[in-house]
């Protein structure tokens, strides 16, 4: 019996910026398995979202997948194997005028031009609740660090100039979530059952951000920093 197959090589970074999301299939829940859309659409509005990416390298995001619940999703991995790009949030999800997209990209791109590449830690595992209380994820804290809060900050600072919605804490739970699941779908008392995170592994998990990712529409903007 030979070796086992090797992994294919991974795929470009900016092949997930081509394929970033599915057609269009409307809002009901029953087509997203029960999810609701936080933002439903809008004529003339252009879903945005404003995000640095890690995609973790796939022996640890393998050994993140051996933790996860029963009863949660992987945001790790499609239900066909793929291994996904993870994130983490620089802005609420924003529903941007069409005459709003270019100078809000102008604007974030000029705002964020002096912070420099950088590196993420994380301090552990944690459930999150969205704000409409519609799902739980599954996540891994974000140790806070210079860059990542002038990026916030700034993020933040566009908004608010052009009257969009920024995050409602002062101080947001910086963080990348690996798994979700409907509040209902929930065991009784697992609120609180957090995986345990070996310290070998949550020490290993480094994400290196070298770029920042405005998402309208279906088309994804970089900024390399």
């Amino acid at each position: 019996m030979g070796p086992p197959p090797e992994r294919p090589p991974p795929l470009p970074a900016r092949f997930f910026d081509l394929y970033s999301s599915a057609p269009r299939i409307g809002d009901d829940p029953e087509l997203h398995d029960g999810r609701e859309r936080g933002t439903p659409h809008q004529t003339g509005r252009w879903p945005t979202h404003v995000f640095v990416e890690w995609l973790p390298p796939a022996d640890l995001a393998d050994s993140l997948e051996r933790i996860l619940p029963a009863d949660a999703s992987s945001l790790l991995h499609s239900p066909y194997g793929a291994q996904l790009p993870l994130h983490v949030s620089l802005s609420p999800p924003l529903m941007l005028a069409t005459d709003d997209k270019e100078p809000f990209l102008e604007s974030l791109w000029e705002a964020i031009d002096d912070v420099s590449s950088f590196t993420i830690t994380f301090t552990g595992l944690r459930w999150l609740t969205n704000t409409a209380g519609t799902r739980e994820f599954l996540a891994l804290a974000v140790t806070e660090s210079q860059e990542l809060i002038r990026l916030l900050e700034q993020t933040a600072s566009v908004c608010r100039s052009m009257a969009y919605e920024t995050f409602s804490q002062k101080n947001p739970q910086l963080h990348v979530s690996i798994a979700w699941r409907l509040p209902g779908n929930a065991r009784e008392g697992s609120q609180e059952e957090v995986p345990v995170l070996a310290q070998e592994l949550l020490d290993s998990l480094r994400a290196d951000v070298d770029t920042v990712k405005v998402k309208i529409g279906r088309v994804i903007h970089r900024k390399s920093l």
